[in-house]
C-alpha cells in the first residue's frame, strides 16, 4: 500500500464514529460517550501534560495562540464548532508528543485543522483553495507534507476524544442538548487556555462545563451531575477543583452563563460577532479579550497578524 493510501485508510477508519453526529450512525450517546472515556484513558494517561523544552521549541504561549487562531480559522471557513475543538486536541496531541520549534508552529496548526476538517465535514476541497480560504502561503505540498508527519504521530488514527463531542454526548445524556449553542464562547475559552487543558483531561473539562451550565438553570443540578460522574469514573473532587478554575476563567473574560430566560431567546444573536471577515489580521476581542492583571497565570495570546510559509 502505498503512503497516500495508507493516509486515506487512516483517516477513513477514524472517521466512522467521529464523522457522524450523534445518533446519524446508529450510536446512542451513551454508547458513543462511554466509546470517547475509553479512548481518552488509552491515549491520555499522563497529566499534567508538558512540552519539549529548549532554545526555539514551542512555548504555552505559542499553542494558546495557535488555538486562538485555530478558532478563528474555523469560523472564516464556515466550520461547525466541533472541527474547531477536533483541530485543538489533534494539535495538542502533536506538541506534546514531539518536539515541535515554534517556527513550525503554525504550520502543524494548519494541518491539524486539515485533518479534522476531512473527517468532520462532509463537503472536500482541493487544499489550493483551503489554503487560499486561510490566507496563508503555504503550498499544497507542505500541507500534504505536515498532514503525513502529524498522521504518523498519531499512529494513522486521527479520531481522538475532543471537548465538543463530549460536551454534546453529556447533554445529550441529560436531554438538554439545545443549551449547546449557548456556550460556543465558552468552549472556546477553554481549549485557548493552556492552564486548564495541560491540567484535566477534556472529560473532565466537559463534566464542569455541563456542570455550569446546568447550575445556572437549575438548581437542583448536584444530582444529574453526580450520576455523570459516575458514569464517566471522574471523581466530584477532581471536578469541583476544576469547577473553580473554569468559572474564574469566564468570570474574568465576562463570559455570562445563560439563563433560562437566555435559552428561550433567539440563540442566533448570540453568534452575531463571531461571523467576522477579519482573519488577516486577526481580531483578538472575538476570542479572547485581553486578560486582567491579577490573570497572568493564564496566557492567551493573539495569532500572528500575518501567516508566513514555513518549510513542513
Amino acid at each position: 500500500m502505498s503512503q497516500d493510501d495508507n493516509e486515506e485508510s487512516g483517516l477513513t477508519s477514524g472517521s466512522s464514529a467521529a464523522a457522524g453526529k450523534l445518533m446519524q450512525d446508529g450510536i446512542s450517546s451513551t454508547q458513543l460517550l462511554q466509546m470517547l472515556l475509553q479512548r481518552e484513558k488509552l491515549l491520555y494517561q499522563n497529566y499534567p501534560l508538558s512540552l519539549a523544552q529548549g532554545e526555539g521549541m514551542i512555548g504555552w504561549k505559542d499553542r494558546n495562540r495557535e488555538c486562538a487562531w485555530l478558532c478563528t480559522a474555523t469560523r472564516r471557513l464556515g466550520l461547525d464548532s466541533d472541527s474547531t475543538s477536533l483541530a485543538v486536541s489533534i494539535f495538542d496531541r502533536v506538541v506534546t508528543s514531539v518536539r515541535i520549534p515554534s517556527k513550525y508552529v503554525n504550520c502543524v496548526a494548519v494541518g491539524s485543522l486539515s485533518i479534522a476538517k476531512k473527517l468532520l465535514e462532509d463537503h472536500e476541497e482541493d487544499a489550493p483553495v483551503f489554503l487560499n480560504r486561510l490566507r496563508t502561503e503555504y503550498s499544497s505540498q507542505e500541507l500534504k507534507r505536515m498532514e503525513i508527519k502529524i498522521l504518523e504521530v498519531l499512529q494513522w488514527d486521527a479520531n481522538l476524544p475532543h471537548l465538543y463531542r463530549i460536551v454534546e454526548c453529556l447533554l445529550s445524556e441529560l436531554g438538554a442538548s439545545f443549551l449547546m449553542p449557548s456556550i460556543k464562547k465558552h468552549l472556546e475559552f477553554l481549549l485557548c487556555d493552556s492552564v486548564l487543558t495541560s491540567n484535566f483531561r477534556w472529560s473532565v473539562l466537559a463534566i464542569c462545563t455541563v456542570s455550569l451550565l446546568v447550575e445556572a438553570t437549575n438548581k437542583h443540578w448536584q444530582h444529574p451531575i453526580s450520576a455523570l460522574a459516575r458514569a464517566c469514573k471522574i471523581s466530584m473532587s477532581e471536578i469541583n477543583r476544576c469547577r473553580t478554575k473554569v468559572s474564574s476563567l469566564w468570570s474574568r473574560h465576562m463570559l455570562p452563563m445563560p439563563s433560562t430566560f437566555h435559552l428561550l431567546a433567539d440563540l442566533d444573536d448570540q453568534d452575531s460577532d463571531l461571523d467576522s471577515d477579519s482573519m488577516h489580521t486577526y481580531n483578538r476581542s472575538s476570542i479572547l479579550p485581553a486578560p486582567s492583571s491579577d490573570a497572568s497565570e493564564y496566557i492567551t495570546s493573539p495569532a500572528p497578524r500575518a501567516l508566513q510559509p514555513t518549510p513542513c
